[in-house]
């Protein structure tokens, strides 16, 4: 694998908002896009999450981030991955449910050197850890 890439798949504009959030912080970074469910059917967005595999570096892994466990974005990327195939879905990872700022900054500073096996559970560490009461 060359570069751990994300997607964020969430409702409305929160992906785009939460990567240019990030790269206020942390400053620009290669890899990262946001897919908004607006005006998709689920098959829309099905359709739409193919097509950005399709156009993934073949040396280059992706992470999918979405935004609410159960609602369109999130059974979407379920749905894409139960017709990958065994090469394609191991280039896939996710998806993680519930992103948030914390969760993506940490996906930022840590994906080329922690190995994928460490990193998904850091994020949800890192996501849980950044919900405070």
């Amino acid at each position: 694998m060359n570069l751990l890439r994300a997607l964020l798949i969430t409702h409305g504009e929160l992906g785009a908002a939460l990567l240019a959030t990030a790269e206020e912080i942390i400053g620009p970074r290669e890899g990262l896009a946001a897919l908004s469910n607006r005006g998709l059917s689920r098959d829309g967005l099905v359709a739409e999450l193919r097509a950005r595999l399709a156009e993934l570096p073949a040396e280059d892994a992706l992470l999918l981030l979405v935004d609410a466990p159960g609602a369109s974005p999130h059974v979407a990327a379920r749905l894409l991955l139960a017709g990958l195939t065994g090469e394609e879905r191991g280039r896939v990872l996710g998806p993680l449910t519930g992103v948030n700022l914390p969760l993506l900054l940490t996906f930022l500073n840590r994906r080329t050197t922690t190995p994928p096996e460490e990193l998904l559970p850091l994020l949800v560490e890192r996501g849980r850890a950044g919900i405070l009461m």
